[in-house]
């Protein structure tokens, strides 16, 4: 009951995150009619997003533990606040635009690394027995702000019109400001005592850890190379106008994401007796969202393609907080730093999925990102594959 406040403020916390690192994405068009920018430019601006998430989550990851979570959580909201309203700033100052939004990426993806570090630890500190149905639920609310993000921020586009997208910032940067004051206020359980942790070392030693490593790169490239370039494709390829391709697609691309991830959550709290176990679904998504990569890159129906964007969103909904829960499973005793590694691992495939797709397109056009990075999915598959193995070989 004491942390009822703090798993709500958790739960606002991944809407953060949804903002930071989906509402670029959604910008693209409108950025680069502004300001002239190409797709690789534009996917620059993700890959920095996350290479940035990456490093802070392998800096601070084992300084964390020492200084207690409260004081690097608040500072996650302040910097998201500022980068957004740094960004909202290009065009405006006497500064190359393409820089004002390369630094404020920089600054509000500082925030999304310390999120991503931060919010599942202190949500996994927190007395329960659930942990897994607690991470998926967590998650689950990214998924939920991806959707908000979506349809709230191309509604607005659509009243006030595309010129109108650095207020989109201003208003969404209010979400980390109330945010921030109630995470300076809740109660926040300790984490495992540095002297009982599991050394890095010892779980390192784990073939079963790196696999683990590599299956989360993948599920964040799957996601977010999908996520970030649909919009682009629905609205350039499909040829459907941009409030359609966002809402009917991105949005129910999120959606799906959400409805895998809470349904997930409550069918296992629930012991639900025919829900297969969570590794097992996880493979079964990696091959649907292979499936809908794919259908991406070949199909000439605008319809197929909206469908493609559901069902992918259900495919990988449970792959990146399911290698998190699994990851816990394995290495209970592990501390901040394990979160610290997977979330760069994570961070690391987002940085690459998009930038290797906007690369991509930029030399063979949209489908062929699809179809090219349809590996992301294939590598997760084969990643949940040697888990499998690994696994059964180590209850025996």
């Amino acid at each position: 009951m004491p942390y009822k406040p703090t798993i709500r403020a958790c739960y606002l916390g991944t809407i953060c995150q949804a903002v930071i690192i989906n509402l670029t994405a959604i910008l693209f068009v409108p950025l680069g009619e502004q300001f002239g920018l190409t797709y690789t430019q534009l996917g620059v601006l993700v890959m920095a997003n996350f290479i940035i998430q990456m490093a802070v989550s392998l800096v601070l990851g084992p300084v964390v533990d020492r200084f207690g979570f409260r004081r690097f959580i608040v500072g996650a909201h302040v910097a998201a606040v500022v980068g957004m309203a740094w960004f909202a700033a290009a065009g405006r100052v006497p500064l190359d635009p393409y820089i004002v939004l390369l630094t404020g990426t920089m600054i509000f993806a500082t925030a999304g690394g310390l999120l991503e570090l931060l919010l599942s630890p202190i949500l996994n500190a927190i007395p329960t027995d659930e942990k897994s149905s607690a991470m998926s639920i967590l998650h689950a609310f990214f998924s939920f702000g991806h959707v908000g993000v979506a349809l709230l921020t191309t509604l607005f586009l659509f009243v006030f019109g595309r010129e109108a997208w650095p207020f989109v910032l201003i208003l969404w940067g209010a979400v980390p400001l109330v945010n921030g004051i109630l995470f300076a206020r809740c109660p926040i359980a300790d984490a495992i005592p540095v002297k009982q942790q599991s050394s890095v070392r010892r779980v390192a030693r784990q073939p079963l850890f790196f696999v683990l490593i590599f299956a989360i790169f993948f599920a964040g490239a799957s996601e977010i190379a999908f996520s970030q370039w649909a919009s682009t494709f629905l609205e350039q390829v499909s040829g459907l106008p941009k409030v359609l391709g966002d809402i009917a697609g991105v949005g129910m691309f999120a959606a799906m994401m959400g409805v895998a991830r809470i349904g997930y959550g409550i069918l296992k709290k629930k012991e639900v007796a025919w829900l297969p176990g969570q590794s097992r679904l996880m493979f079964m998504g990696s091959g649907l969202a292979l499936v809908c990569y794919v259908i991406m890159a070949v199909s000439p129906s605008p319809v197929l393609a909206l469908v493609a964007c559901a069902f992918c969103g259900l495919g990988v909904g449970l792959l990146w907080p399911g290698v998190l829960s699994l990851s816990v499973d394995a290495f209970p005793m592990a501390g901040t730093w394990m979160f610290a590694i997977l979330a760069a691992a994570g961070s690391s495939g987002g940085a690459a999925g998009p930038s290797i797709f906007g690369v991509i397109a930029d030399a063979g056009g949209l489908r062929a990102g699809f179809m090219i990075t349809a590996v992301f999915p294939l590598g997760s598959l084969v990643c949940l594959g040697l888990y499998h193995r690994l696994n059964s070989s180590k209850q025996q």
